[in-house]
């Protein structure tokens, strides 16, 4: 996708996430919804087109690339900037305290995240340990894909407040890469997870899922 591109759908799905927000959020009435959608059906007729290539079938190998600005990232659903479903979780590299590697994600949530009052869904919490962590994983290539993921939950993660989430490895034995991750809003820590990562062969996975769609 050309960069002028590129950028308008970054600005789409922007926009289409604020919508969604207002959605959640706001009393609206019967006229203003149906008129909503009448311009969300026309404007859905803008986006036609032949289905674009997926990021890991576009370059040579698979592999994600946790350094380069590529379709992986743009079209993540937690931290895609052009994904309208993502946050969007911006996710960084750091460094802890004793020096130690490790990825930060920031991120804040509105209200078509909630799940309990006032608080994001377990399961966006979870996702956001995912992308972390697995961005934490990238840091000791190869990567690999999560096998086990555990959360707990400490308090309620709040909606319409900046969060951090922070992950990083905390030791590797082969294929396993283990790593924990922390969730925090100011200095409250509303959640900590451990993860399990398998690093695997990423182009033998994409030669075993094109054999699988050739057969449905």
């Amino acid at each position: 996708m050309p960069n002028q591109a590129l950028q308008r759908g970054i600005e789409l799905a922007e926009e289409l996430r604020e919508l969604a927000a207002s959605l959640t959020r706001l009393e609206v009435s019967e006229d203003d919804v149906r008129e909503a959608l009448a311009l969300a059906r026309s404007m859905a007729a803008h986006l036609r087109g032949p289905e674009r290539q997926r990021w890991y079938e576009q370059v040579e190998s698979p592999v994600p690339d946790f350094d380069a600005p590529s379709a992986f990232h743009i079209l993540s659903p937690v931290s895609g900037l052009m994904n309208p479903v993502a946050p969007p979780l911006v996710v960084e590299r750091t460094q802890r305290p004793d020096g130690q590697p490790a990825v930060l994600g920031r991120t804040r949530l509105s209200s078509s995240y909630e799940g309990p009052p006032h608080g994001v869904h377990g399961g966006i919490v979870a996702a956001l340990f995912d992308e972390v962590l697995g961005a934490a994983q990238g840091l000791a290539p190869p990567p690999g894909v999560t096998a086990k993921l555990e959360v707990r939950y400490r308090h309620l993660t709040p909606v319409d407040e900046d969060l951090r989430v922070e992950g990083w490895i905390v030791e590797q034995r082969d294929r396993r890469v283990f790593a924990e991750a922390t969730c925090h809003a100011g200095e409250t820590l509303t959640a900590s997870a451990t993860a399990l990562f398998l690093r695997v062969d990423f182009e033998a996975v994409q030669a075993h899922m094109q054999a699988r769609r050739e057969q449905t």
